[in-house]
């Protein structure tokens, strides 16, 4: 499957999103190509991810080892667990699994980008009181993005305009801003449940917009969509009907509330086993998102100098195409792909002269560094390169010989 032949996780078999075999029913090779992306590289532990949402469970056999500090702005503590027993409160490790679940280690389920780290911040307890005030999900973001975050994952929407949010959602992102020493914080948010416009704060044109999809490449009845809508990533159901289509197996197989609480407490009754306690299925674009997200990371993970806005065009015009060709409102610009994503971003680093497609003039300039360390020919080997100009560089370049990258100017 991907290199060191590992051990499956125990429920990798389940998680069509990442490859789909029809396994759930649905239609082979509709997946992100997350095996295919494995070959690349599985994530940077350097790269982190925050997950702005109820709280994740800091003890759980699938994350503990992928945990960086992070805070709670419920309780303004330093302990960002979830403080209740309900489904709902499980709702922040469920997505915090889909991005980083650590992989290859023989236990259960596998995140996308399963070496990174996750950053957990809680902003909410559901249903009561919800999301916390508007000026202290400002102070969230300007807090991950001042302790270290890369990408941030909120799978959670609101359709109100919070002027006091979206400043500080453009402290983290702008050119020169707050994030990632002035290459700008990747922001991914939850297009929302409801079918209609796309919310807050997916809606501001800084986010990446992320709907949802099944395991036939079709959208999900639920999924917003509109103008604001930039991606599409995997999903499963919201309603005990969609549920029963399947018995849960086109479902998102994740972590959940380690014990009897969180989402586990249906296992019984939805024909699974009672004893498994420790994990469970998620859908809505709540699910998409981290997943959008998780890809963003391996991305980061093989080019950690891509800027937010560099991020998200490779992000675009990497995905699989869906619905009218090129981008529209109930797609986007299509699926989120792994490996298209990764591919794309290796053959932009084998530009060397930057005109956006690799071939002879690119073979010159490393020709012109050969045997040496300069960085002007230092592209290979995938994912990182190696300091050297040598034969890498000529087998990476070959790997992508005449390639014709997307300019950047594109992007809307």
């Amino acid at each position: 499957m991907w290199a060191g032949e590992p051990e499956h996780d125990e429920y990798f078999p389940l998680q069509w999103h990442l490859h789909n075999a029809g396994q759930s029913g649905g239609t082979p090779g509709v997946d992100i190509n997350a095996t295919e992306a494995w070959e690349l590289t599985t994530g940077d532990p350097n790269i982190v991810v925050a997950v702005l949402d109820s709280g994740v469970e800091m003890n759980h056999r699938d994350l503990i080892s992928n945990l960086v500090q992070g805070y709670d702005f419920v309780n303004g503590d330093s302990i960002p667990e979830p403080v209740g027993a309900k489904a709902i409160d499980a709702h922040g490790t469920v997505c915090a699994g889909l991005i980083a679940a650590q992989g290859n280690n023989g236990v259960v389920v596998i995140g996308v980008s399963w070496k990174c780290k996750i950053m957990p911040i809680a902003i909410a307890t559901w249903p009561d009181p919800g999301l916390i005030a508007s000026s202290e999900i400002a102070t969230a973001f300007r807090w991950a993005a001042a302790n270290g975050a890369d990408v941030l994952s909120n799978s959670w929407a609101e359709d109100v305009v919070s002027p006091i949010v979206y400043s500080a959602i453009v402290d983290v992102t702008a050119p020169g801003g707050r994030g990632r020493g002035g290459k700008g914080c990747v922001l991914i948010a939850a297009a929302g449940n409801d079918g209609g416009p796309v919310l807050h704060p997916a809606a501001y044109a800084e986010v990446i917009a992320i709907g949802a999809t099944n395991h036939n490449d079709l959208r999900w009845y639920y999924s917003n969509r509109g103008p604001n809508l930039d991606l599409m990533a995997p999903s499963g159901g919201i309603s005990d009907a969609d549920w029963l289509l399947t018995d849960g197996k086109d479902w998102m197989w994740t972590t959940d509330i380690t014990g009897v609480s969180g989402y586990s407490e249906w296992n019984s009754q939805d024909g699974w086993e009672s004893e498994m306690l420790d994990y469970n299925a998620g859908g809505g674009t709540s699910t998409a998102c981290p997943v959008a997200a998780g890809v963003a990371a391996l991305m980061l993970s093989v080019e950690p100098d891509l800027t937010n806005r560099e991020v998200q065009h490779f992000l675009e015009r990497s995905a699989k195409d869906l619905g009218d060709p090129g981008r529209d409102d109930y797609y986007g610009w299509g699926r989120v792909d792994a490996r298209a994503a990764l591919d794309m971003v290796l053959a932009k680093r084998t530009d060397l002269n930057g005109d956006w497609k690799v071939d002879w003039r690119d073979f010159a300039v490393l020709a012109q560094f050969w045997r040496t360390s300069g960085p002007e020919g230092d592209v290979g080997p995938a994912p990182r390169p190696d300091g050297s100009v040598d034969v890498h560089d000529v087998i990476l370049m070959g790997q992508y010989w005449l390639e014709e990258i997307p300019e950047p100017g594109l992007i809307e």
